[in-house]
């Protein structure tokens, strides 16, 4: 019987901390207080340990990364299809201009852009002499 409290006490402060999450936040984004800071000010607030506001922080900075990541991919996803679609266009109304720089921009994304690198001089100005005598 004890288990079946347990396991309802542990869904009671699940419900309790998600119903929190929004104070949470806008503790961190809008109060901006520091790691330190919010642990003893949601302490306080909702009369929990200051280890327990620890650990809501260190979830409530997991999720806000996972959202960051999410909207990033979605962002960048949306992008490539818009340069596809006017790498499209550019083909068809034969602008090879607009269409190197849309490809290069493409490139750009993923990281394909070729850079040069002088492997010889080091920089400095090269002297080449040729003989025309021998």
């Amino acid at each position: 019987m004890e288990n079946k409290e347990t396991k309802r006490g542990r869904k009671s402060n699940e419900l309790d901390f998600e119903s929190r999450m929004p104070r949470i936040f806008e503790m961190m984004l809008y109060e901006h207080l520091s790691y330190r800071e919010f642990a003893a000010k949601a302490a306080k607030e909702f009369e929990v340990t200051e280890r327990t506001a620890e650990n809501w922080w260190k979830e409530a900075r997991t999720r806000m990364k996972e959202r960051f990541n999410q909207n990033s991919e979605e962002i960048l996803e949306n992008h490539l299809t818009q340069l596809y679609d006017l790498l499209n266009r550019c083909r068809e109304d034969n602008n090879k201009r607009t269409e190197k720089e849309v490809l290069d921009s493409i490139a750009k994304i993923y990281s394909l852009e070729t850079k040069k690198v002088d492997i010889t001089s080091n920089g400095a100005p090269i002297s080449i002499n040729i003989n025309l005598n021998d």
